[in-house]
């Protein structure tokens, strides 16, 4: 998680190039994020982890802000503030009942965690409080708002870091999670909302949009996961995670690029991607494969522990598994088709400026270094 971190944070920062020249507020903005992650995943304190948690979310409003494209950036920010804020309060009133009774909150006394009395109210409250974050459909209403309104840099270190705050939050607190209690509401709860989650992003017009839904369907397999318990649930919740931390800002990264290229997100007028720039379109194309899951990229073995851990709960939820993934082919075909393979739209773009912005160095280089980390981890 550090290093998908570090890496993250590093093409977002070359890739700001494009949007400011406000260097000091920047690197402010992005060791601040740094600093937090870090903490999240390495500190022994649930108090230092809440703090941090909850702290990490300053960043990504102060650039929605600052640096958002749109008259409604404000109520973006604010959105996301309230349904984090929300629902995560509660969690600090549980570490108070927590100190209350055991007289520490540190991860490190196992063995006293595992003595402290878990009830429904409890698990429910830690299932919340960092499903906001992933986040539970349903409670998702500020993602894709933060999405559109955020720069593109923005948007990659949202989904590419922050997004995966609450799964290692609910990895590490899994232990105050009554499992035997709520095991079959929740992932039936869960699996229907994959299913739904998938069918709306069948009818997303907005590329960046349908990328930010897209994260939703794939986060929604990290509480599923914890649920089970399993040697393979727990490996496919980091490596979920970790591919997702990698695709998703290559994705935002080419929306980002079509953006200035066309001057609109609406897939009706993304067009003809294949004739304008091949490297481009290779690119697009890397990174449907990468989303899909498809053998050989390492994002597929993950894939087939979800599907293995979910069989080990009940044969009954590979049927909307199986939906899951039919969905997932159609929506992400129907982007690509309608990118590379429709015909060119002369009047969609700006032919003075779109080639220039798409060869330029920054965009390659911070593609090509997305795609040969994703390379390498195939053969790891």
């Amino acid at each position: 998680m550090i290093y998908m971190t570090a890496l993250v944070i590093f093409l977002s920062f070359i890739f700001s190039f494009y949007v400011s020249s406000s260097t000091l507020q920047l690197n402010l903005t992005f060791y601040f994020i740094v600093v937090a992650c870090v903490l999240v995943f390495c500190c022994n304190s649930l108090l230092v982890l809440y703090l941090c948690y909850e702290a990490s979310l300053l960043p990504i409003v102060y650039i929605i802000v600052k640096w958002g494209s749109y008259p409604e950036r404000s109520l973006s920010a604010l959105m996301l503030i309230l349904y984090t804020s929300i629902f995560s309060f509660p969690l600090l009133f549980f570490l108070f009942h927590l100190f209350e009774c055991i007289g520490r909150v540190h991860f490190v006394l196992s063995s006293t965690l595992s003595t402290f009395p878990s009830s429904i109210f409890s698990t429910l409250i830690i299932f919340f409080a960092f499903r906001v974050k992933l986040p539970l459909y349903g409670i998702h209403y500020w993602l894709p708002i933060a999405h559109v309104e955020a720069p593109t840099f923005g948007s990659m270190i949202l989904a590419g870091v922050l997004l995966k705050l609450g799964g290692v939050g609910m990895v590490r607190c899994c232990v105050f999670i009554e499992v035997p209690l709520l095991k079959l509401f929740l992932t039936s709860y869960l699996f229907l909302f994959l299913v739904v989650v998938t069918l709306v992003c069948c009818f997303q017009s907005d590329l960046k949009r349908l990328v930010a839904y897209s994260s939703v369907s794939h986060m929604i397999a990290i509480p599923i996961l914890i649920l089970v318990r399993t040697a393979y649930s727990l490996k496919s919740i980091m490596l979920i995670m970790f591919f997702h931390g990698l695709s998703s800002p290559a994705m935002f990264m080419l929306v980002g690029v079509l953006y200035s290229v066309y001057s609109t997100r609406q897939l009706a007028c993304l067009r003809g991607l294949l004739l304008i720039s091949p490297l481009t379109s290779l690119y697009a194309v890397m990174a449907f494969f990468f989303t899909l899951s498809a053998p050989p990229f390492p994002s597929f073995i993950p894939e087939v522990f979800f599907l293995v851990s979910s069989f080990l709960l009940s044969p009954s939820f590979l049927l909307p598994l199986f939906i899951f993934v039919f969905l997932s082919l159609l929506y992400n075909l129907n982007w690509l088709s309608a990118v590379l393979f429709k015909g060119v739209n002369a009047s969609a773009f700006n032919t003075n400026y779109a080639l220039p912005y798409a060869s330029a160095f920054r965009f390659r280089f911070t593609f090509t270094f997305c795609v040969v980390s994703l390379v390498l981890f195939s053969f790891i």
